[in-house]
């Protein structure tokens, strides 16, 4: 009985075991006492379905994709100041600035790789009270000014965005709006992924011309391409994972107990495109977040002897009709 309960007891640290490498992304939905919510734009992986148009064309397809890794990266902080004059907030926002880009270039990005994007400019207004013998009278006056801008960050290693961070930080510059991912020849990803493609679709009439005997080759040939880049900025999706105790009357004293919630934590996580539905993929294995290249290329062949035949009639001099097949 004890080797019994032993074996199901190691069987379960191996199922357990087993179950962790999902990550929470997976956390059990159907538990009655947890809560899962995600990205509502995830769909699962569509079953492979092959189909024939018809008997007078054949249609081959080679989708492609490309993980590379950016040769840049540009970052935007956003930096707010307000004061009581146009000159005071003015002046704190460019103390600030010139701070943080005098440190900047410690961490080793140059002052060259900076640009300071004015976004905005306003006033700002509070509330006078305006006592009267019948009432009270709100009027709104001036109380200062409000400025925004944007620092533009160019740098190559992207190790030095958590430094950069830091150096921000220590100015009050707190808000990181975006990072963009720049390949610097997309033109070369493509010329690859079409080549690799290429080589694919002539594999592919091979096998039919030698395997299956449909010729493939005599055949007139309608091409047509298509290609797509996708950023990392577009491929994070959140969740939330988690798992709550039921109130019961004992704990509470009686079925209408208050429950103080506390704010449940949102994973935020890279997600690339997947590759299921891809014939090839270069580079697939990717740890840092890589910009996504897509190719697609469709080549349909219209089958030999399987041509629409055009009849015609003939009416030669003596007035009779001759029936005529035109390719």
């Amino acid at each position: 009985m004890q080797k019994v309960l032993g074996l199901l007891f190691f069987l379960g640290l191996i199922f357990n075991a087993t179950a962790q490498s999902s990550g929470n992304i997976n956390y059990d939905e159907g538990n009655a006492n947890s809560d899962y919510t995600t990205n509502p734009n995830k769909v699962q992986t569509p079953i492979p379905n092959a189909y024939v148009a018809n008997n007078k064309t054949v249609t081959l397809s080679v989708k492609a994709l490309s993980n590379q890794k950016a040769d840049a990266y540009v970052a935007i902080f956003n930096i707010t100041q307000m004061g009581k004059t146009i000159e005071e907030a003015n002046k704190l926002l460019n103390d600030r600035y010139n701070g943080f880009a005098e440190e900047a270039q410690e961490v080793g990005v140059p002052k060259s790789n900076l640009y300071l994007d004015m976004v905005s400019f306003v006033p700002l207004y509070e509330v006078e009270v305006e006592k009267k013998v019948f009432g009270k009278t709100y009027n709104e006056i001036p109380k200062g000014f409000e400025m925004q801008q944007n620092i533009h960050i160019r740098f190559t290693n992207h190790s030095m965005l958590g430094e950069l961070l830091s150096v921000a930080a220590k100015y009050e510059i707190y808000d990181l709006v975006k990072v963009d991912y720049f390949v610097e020849n997309q033109e070369a990803v493509y010329v690859d992924l079409r080549k690799k493609s290429v080589a694919n679709l002539v594999k592919q009439i091979e096998l039919y011309v030698d395997e299956l005997g449909v010729d493939l080759e005599s055949g007139y040939r309608i091409i047509a391409e298509d290609k797509k880049v996708v950023f990392p900025t577009n491929r994070y999706s959140s969740y939330q994972a988690f798992s709550s105790m039921a109130l019961s009357r004992e704990a509470s004293g009686s079925s209408k107990g208050k429950v103080n919630e506390l704010r449940k934590p949102r994973t935020m996580y890279y997600d690339k495109v997947s590759y299921d539905q891809f014939d090839i993929v270069v580079n697939p294995i990717v740890v840092e977040p890589a910009v996504q290249f897509l190719y697609n290329i469709k080549v349909q062949v219209n089958l030999k002897g399987n041509e629409s035949v055009k009849e015609y009639i003939w009416l030669t001099p003596d007035g009779d009709q001759v029936k005529v097949k035109l390719d």
